[in-house]
């Protein structure tokens, strides 16, 4: 029988995994010190996190729970690369982004942003198929142009599916008024962008026109954004089930593993006991040995 080769990548980030690998092992430790201290200072990540990462890969692994690199947050591995004068490893960067493409995946933002930021969310119309990551870095240098701030401060956390699309990202919580107010003022800017709305915390801002457009549009019978979106979250929650369920698993085996071994050496202890006893029984004269092996059974 042929063997799907896409079975045997265990992870969907396995060529983002390699790439990092990659740029790990070309890090030495003044680099990794520099790479933290861009990380530093206000608004950043603490301290006392900084100073747990002794390995360049224990550095990415944070990044990546952060939601700051993805296979759609590349800018800031890139401006990292960048301003370590390492064009090399820039290069890695650019490359895998190149393999890529431009397709955008579904992914549920995190219940919480890193400390200092927050979540904003931008419905845009349109599919998967219609707006793919051209038109997510477009939105992303909208919003960077607009609040002048770097690309790569602002960060995509979530590809979530409504009656188009929902796009959360992750930028500074002292930018997030600004934004909601240039939202207002530039409706068109990001109309262009096939973006009708916008929301924060529990406040949603609509472009009037637009989203008049988008109902007008609806076709008949289509699925409620509240519907879709409790069948998304339930499908994440299945998958964050069935991860404990296995996790659960690995557990009870190791569990059973150690419970084996802990049986096996009470078995060794009595057979050997059984032996030095019928030992004593046919010679009482004769002294019991007592070599390592019976004193790491006693």
């Amino acid at each position: 029988m042929a063997t799907n080769l896409g079975q045997l990548v265990p992870s969907d980030d396995w060529e983002l995994n390699l790439l990092l690998l990659k740029i790990a092992q070309q890090l030495d430790s003044s680099e990794l010190e520099n790479l933290k201290f861009l990380c530093s200072g206000s608004k950043g990540v603490p301290k006392r996190i900084l100073s747990k990462f002794s390995t360049p890969e224990a550095f990415f692994t944070y990044l990546r729970e952060q939601m700051m690199i993805s296979r759609d947050n590349l800018l800031l591995l890139q401006a990292f690369m960048w301003h370590l004068q390492r064009k090399d490893l820039h290069e890695l960067a650019a490359d895998y982004a190149r393999r890529i493409g431009n397709t955008l995946y579904f992914y549920a933002p995190s219940q919480e942003p890193e400390d200092g930021f927050k979540h904003v969310q931008f419905h845009v119309e349109g599919n998967l198929d219609r707006f793919q990551r051209s038109d997510l870095e477009a939105l992303r240098a909208t919003m960077a142009r607009l609040l002048f701030v770097p690309q790569e401060f602002i960060f995509l956390s979530g590809v979530e599916p409504s009656s188009s699309l929902t796009l959360t990202f992750m930028i500074h919580e002292q930018y997030v008024d600004p934004l909601t107010e240039l939202f207002r003022q530039h409706s068109d800017s990001f109309g262009k962008l096939g973006v009708d709305g916008m929301s924060v915390d529990d406040s949603e801002y609509m472009d009037p026109t637009l989203a008049v457009r988008r109902r007008a549009s609806a076709p008949v019978g289509q699925a409620t954004n509240e519907q879709l979106r409790v069948l998304y979250e339930r499908s994440q929650q299945l998958q964050s089930q069935a991860e404990q369920s296995q996790i659960r698993s690995m557990e009870a085996q190791a569990d059973a593993k150690l419970a084996r071994q802990e049986a096996l050496r009470y078995q060794q202890k009595g057979d050997y006991f059984r032996a030095l006893v019928a030992r004593i029984l046919e010679d009482p004269d004769k002294p019991a040995p007592l070599d390592e092996h019976t004193l790491s059974l006693v």
